[in-house]
């Protein structure tokens, strides 16, 4: 909340693999805490693209796929999981050591683990050393350790992680005078053994040299010598959510606290006039408009004031919290001494938060005000409204319709490579009252990777009725009905059980439908389909990592668990990763018996000087017929989990900004 976490002084350069290392063999020096890289690499039979993600200052994650022309007479499209964990860092003498696994959880085509430890020499130079497992154990072992299962990608298995022949590899990597400018080599353990035996790979030699360039931040290239007998290219673009792209502009700052003079009128009789409260509320309205923030509802007695407020424009809603705090000092009567400001995700209310104004005029400008503001708040479980008798915002019925490209990416998989689409979305909601709303959207594609230009027409992706709201202050209650997403007619329910200082919590959907004919207007099938889905929501509070698990039946009638882990940063940039197992055959499922993908959310304020909410969204997924959900688009817990005591701790130290 107050303090980052140190970062690794050793960092590493990319190579040819995609993720951190030499040119194919790793090294044990890791990225900044936070990194995110693709990188995408060609040689003569290949290409492969990865996303990379430093997940922890210790622990780097990739995501690749990869498309290999002539395996075993046909195309290798393979998608896999690296890891990388720095077990100690270089300090002094002693070289950094990591612990690494390629193609984790599934002894495929490219499965390896290894050791290797990383010593740098004053500022230019480095030194790798490490012992390989599977693929980085197959050219000349220096001795074994057990018969490793033949490789096989058609489901989860760890049974062969450091089992079968180990071998040495290592190389050197030297950052020249010229100024972004490096050279690599390095001696390769992995003998290629299926590439040379399908005459993808002529290897001549052990030893791959490298020439890499990074002409300015978040562009690095590389070109490569390979087996003494191929070349390689490779280009990276990288960034960091702690490095943005531009300073941000704060705007103007917050307007000091009007701390109330010893002796001050506590008279409350100002508060049995009506026209008094509306005069205080008509006057918080263009001071609240003014911060990008919207009063929707407002309750005034004689000594406290309650608000719900949704925030449009700050990054952090304790900054809109803290604004508003700041204003109330000069704006309110003296009398009011308790305000409770209550922020709402989407339709509801998630989390009223308590100050004592007697609190802010004593904390504002002193040592520990951002920790002492913390503990003195206080944190409940909202209603869902402030009931009878309170002033609200009358903006009932709205409408509102976007215009906006879209370009979903697929990843290779199930026997077709990967894929691209440039797709025009037009989206339109009417809303009838808090929580209940009627949404539309279609969807035209314009150009298609695999297809080319489109001439098709716009497609129906969604038409429905929703109903959102609280059962109680901690559950939430969703309905949709109509036409789900692109693939689907019928109806779909959730419940979310969420206390607000519970950092986890507990979701059940249940949805019944028929599938939809290619995303027509009015085209059903007589295909029925049933979704039944547990869900456990988890925030570790550590790094920003949360935890979801699903459970349960899938639309296409498979069963199984989908593991969903994120990392969000305060300023709202967030990667996510999932895997998803089911029980339906590999033959139907596709590549490996399991879905991969992964996400990152990057907010435009990284990118732009001024405040907004606003983000974009690039997904890279493997499509097939397992583990589907309905593609809907309001659910639950996206919509309130920014507003937790959790998130609050996390993003506290913005509420004195």
């Amino acid at each position: 909340m107050f303090a980052a976490g140190m970062a690794n002084a050793q960092t590493a350069s990319y190579g040819l693999n995609g993720g951190s290392g030499l040119i194919d063999m790793p090294t044990a020096a890791v990225l900044p805490d936070g990194e995110t890289a693709f990188t995408f690499t060609s040689t003569e039979n290949s290409f492969n693209g990865t996303l990379t993600f430093q997940l922890l200052p210790n622990l780097e994650t990739s995501v690749h796929f990869t498309t290999l022309n002539g395996w075993g007479g046909g195309t290798l499209y393979d998608k896999s999981i690296d890891l990388k964990y720095q077990i100690l860092d270089e300090n002094g003498m002693w070289p950094a050591l990591a612990i690494g696994f390629r193609d984790f959880a599934s002894n495929g085509a490219f499965s390896s683990e290894y050791l290797v430890a990383t010593k740098s020499f004053g500022d230019s130079l480095s030194l790798s050393a490490g012992l390989g497992w599977g693929r980085l154990g197959s050219y000349n072992p220096l001795f074994s350790m057990g018969t490793r299962p033949a490789a096989t990608s058609t489901s989860v298995d760890v049974d062969h992680m450091f089992s079968g022949d180990v071998a040495l590899f290592g190389g050197i990597e030297w950052d020249t005078p010229i100024k972004g400018l490096s050279l690599k080599a390095e001696y390769s353990s992995d003998a290629y053994v299926q590439e040379v035996g399908f005459g993808l790979v002529e290897r001549n030699s052990p030893f791959n040299f490298g020439l890499e360039y990074q002409p300015f931040g978040g562009v690095s290239f590389g070109a490569y010598y390979n087996h003494g007998s191929e070349f390689g290219l490779r280009l990276t673009l990288f960034a960091n959510p702690n490095r943005p792209v531009v300073d941000p502009d704060l705007g103007s700052g917050p307007v000091p606290v009007n701390a109330r003079p010893a002796g001050y009128n506590a008279d409350t009789s100002w508060a049995n006039s009506t026209a008094a409260q509306d005069a205080v509320v008509m006057a918080l309205i263009p001071l609240l408009a003014a911060e990008g923030i919207t009063l929707e509802e407002a309750r005034l007695t004689g000594t406290s004031i309650d608000l719900y407020i949704r925030n449009n424009s700050k990054p952090q809603t304790t900054k809109a919290m803290g604004r508003i705090a700041r204003m109330l000092t000069v704006a309110l009567p003296p009398s009011i001494e308790i305000i409770r400001i209550t922020p709402l995700g989407g339709p509801v209310a998630v989390t009223t938060v308590e100050i004592r104004r007697s609190d802010i005029e004593a904390q504002v400008e002193r040592p520990n005000a951002g920790p002492d503001s913390f503990r003195s708040a206080v944190f409940t479980d909202a209603q869902n409204t402030l009931g009878d008798g309170a002033w609200t915002r009358d903006v009932f019925p709205n409408f509102s319709w976007s215009l906006n490209p879209r370009l979903p990416i697929e990843l290779a998989t199930g026997g077709e490579a990967g894929s691209f689409e440039l797709q025009l979305g037009a989206s339109a909601s009417y809303q009838l009252g808090r929580g209940l709303s009627l949404n539309g959207s279609l969807s035209q594609l314009i150009y298609s990777s695999t297809d080319g230009v489109a001439d098709s027409g716009p497609k129906l992706t969604r038409l429905t009725a929703d109903y959102v709201t609280k059962l109680n202050p901690s559950t939430y209650a969703r309905v949709s009905a109509g036409y789900l997403d692109g693939n689907y007619t019928g109806v779909d329910g959730e419940i979310l059980w969420k206390p607000t200082n519970q950092n986890w919590g507990l979701g059940l959907e249940l949805a019944v439908a028929l599938e939809r004919d290619g995303g027509t207007f009015a085209g059903l099938t007589d295909e029925q389909a049933y979704q039944a889905m547990g869900s456990f929501y988890w925030d570790t509070g550590y790094y920003g990592l949360e935890v979801q698990i699903d459970a349960g039946q899938y639309i296409g009638g498979d069963v199984g668990s989908t593991f969903k882990l994120s990392r969000r940063f305060e300023n709202g940039w967030e990667v996510s990763g999932f895997v998803t197992v089911t029980d339906m055959p590999f033959s139907e499922f596709g590549e490996g018996n399991f879905a991969k993908g992964i996400s990152v959310t990057i907010p435009l304020r990284w990118t732009l000087p001024s405040e907004t909410r606003s983000n974009t969204t690039l997904s890279l997924g493997t499509s097939g017929e397992g583990g589907k959900l309905i593609g809907i688009g309001n659910r639950l817990y996206p919509m309130i989990r920014d507003y937790d005591v959790q998130d609050y701790y996390d993003s506290w130290g913005a509420f004195w900004q």
